[in-house]
């Protein structure tokens, strides 16, 4: 089997995945033995992901991704491209790029042999080119519909530009991958790749990677996985190792195989949309991580909390969201915010209410803002599928920016939005306005939102956005404050 998915340098993001992060985008890992049910035998991967924070933080990461495979009884061919970048106020913390592809011809069920090659640049561990090509004999020790475990090894030759020398010799390559699918819908893949020099083993390269890919829907997957790269003889100053974790999804040009109709294993059953607005306590636990070691040094960590409780005749809300993030040892990113608010219905539209905001921004200079507030408001749509609420009133808010604290009247705002856009995505979104009472120039404005796309009942990919905009923020601060993220999110 070979390496249908590629990864490249020293570059983390909490993908988005939107992928798009959609994120996201990112990954590697090999595919099903068995060709896939189509009359064509390409398969075509494109992805991208996308971490972003912007204003009092400013980093930026995002990846690219292309991958095509074509898989017959006797051949199989497989190329990848695939880009990395982030930085962090404006300081390269990524920029890497790999191309590879291969050609296996097979002899028997278990026999083949073929030929690689792989294209890696690395800034950051300024590795300015290397280029591998090899052929190979390889042999399945493990190949059913379940199950995959192979072993490749064979000669080659390297080109390199690292820390400005250039070198040439002949190297070797060894290889190991493994695959096991835990259902038609979700499968473990893991590989491993020692390239030496063939007349000084201790100028090798070796990539591992680990993963998990999950089918959401025909044509988008998750994948989540984690890679370390030894370079034994790497650039004067850099790091031989560099170790990433990763997040993202992936979209499928002409979707993935679907599960056979009957008997078929899958981690969601078929269902209709979950009613946004059902009574009882509904909540959901998300968190998200990325992490860059060796050359990159940096980590992100996001963590979201929502619960919601309805009756006929209350309801209580509460999300909370935290954000931290470091690089090269310096925080780039710290926030915490929270909101808590109970309503009591008056009719099935009609409600009063009071509640608190609270929040935290470190790099923002604001060491608190707190905002209690009472509030009338109406439900303009309120059905099993969607919900629009719009309140206002008056409220107190309590302040520390800077220096300087602050206690004053104020009046608030909020509208709330939810929607079950099909049967495993689910839309949630917060706007929030905050004025003093007797200077309305003074205010703020918070948008939060975040889109769950379910994995199982109980497990969603979460992609979450968050705006703040201080109209008077701290001295020497900026007024706005944007991030994008994605994670795991665990409803109970």
């Amino acid at each position: 089997m070979t390496e249908k998915y590629v990864t490249s340098g020293s570059k983390v993001f909490l993908l988005g995945g939107l992928l798009p992060l959609l994120s996201s985008s990112i990954i590697a890992a090999g595919e099903a033995v068995a060709p896939p049910s189509t009359t064509d035998p390409w398969e075509v991967t494109g992805a991208a992901g996308l971490t972003l924070a912007d204003g009092n933080a400013e980093s930026l990461s995002y990846s690219l991704q292309l991958l095509a495979s074509r898989i017959t009884e006797t051949d199989e061919i497989y190329l990848g491209a695939d880009y990395f970048y982030a930085d962090d106020r404006g300081i390269e913390t990524s920029n890497a790029l790999r191309l590879n592809g291969q050609y296996n011809r097979l002899l028997n069920d278990r026999f083949y042999y073929g030929a690689i090659g792989t294209y890696l640049s690395d800034d950051v561990a300024d590795l300015d080119y290397r280029f591998d090509s090899n052929i190979l004999l390889g042999y399945y020790l493990l190949k059913n519909e379940r199950a995959s475990l192979s072993i490749e090894a064979g000669p080659g030759y390297t080109w390199e530009n690292q820390g400005g020398v250039t070198d040439d010799f002949a190297s070797l390559r060894f290889a190991e991958r493994f695959e096991y699918k835990f259902s038609n819908r979700s499968k473990f893949w893991q590989n491993l790749v020692f390239s030496p020099e063939a007349g000084d083993f201790d100028n090798y390269l070796i990539t591992a990677e680990a993963g998990i890919d999950t089918l959401i829907t025909n044509q988008w997957s998750l994948r989540t996985f984690v890679r370390h790269r030894i370079d034994n003889t790497p650039a004067p100053g850099a790091e031989k190792g560099d170790t990433s974790i990763m997040l993202g999804l992936a979209y499928s040009l002409s979707g993935f195989p679907e599960p056979a109709a009957a008997g078929r294993r899958t981690l969601k059953a078929d269902r209709v949309a979950a009613p946004v607005a059902s009574m009882g306590w509904s909540s959901s636990a998300a968190i998200g991580y990325s992490l860059a070691s060796g050359n990159a040094d940096s980590s992100t960590l996001t963590a979201m909390f929502d619960s919601v409780y309805r009756s006929n005749e209350n309801e209580f809300f509460f999300n909370s969201a935290a954000n931290y993030s470091t690089n090269e040892g310096n925080t780039s990113i710290e926030t915490l915010r929270a909101n808590v608010q109970y309503n009591h219905l008056i009719g099935s539209r009609y409600f009063v209410g009071f509640g608190s905001g609270y929040q935290r921004d470190e790099l923002a200079d604001l060491s608190y803002r707190f905002t209690p507030a009472a509030a009338a408001g109406l439900y303009v749509i309120k059905n099993k599928v969607s919900t629009l609420s719009v309140e206002a009133g008056p409220g107190f808010t309590f302040e520390k920016t800077g220096d300087a604290t602050d206690e004053f009247l104020s009046l608030q705002a909020v509208e709330r939005f939810s929607c079950a856009l099909n049967s495993r995505c689910t839309f949630n979104q917060t706007l929030i306005y905050n004025a003093e009472a007797s200077d309305t120039a003074n205010y703020t404005i918070t948008a939060n939102a975040f889109l769950d796309t379910d994995i199982t009942d109980n497990l969603a990919l979460r992609v979450a956005a968050s705006f703040i905009y201080d109209n008077i923020p701290a001295m020497g601060r900026e007024k706005h404050d944007t991030t994008l993220t994605s994670g795991i999110a665990v409803k109970f």
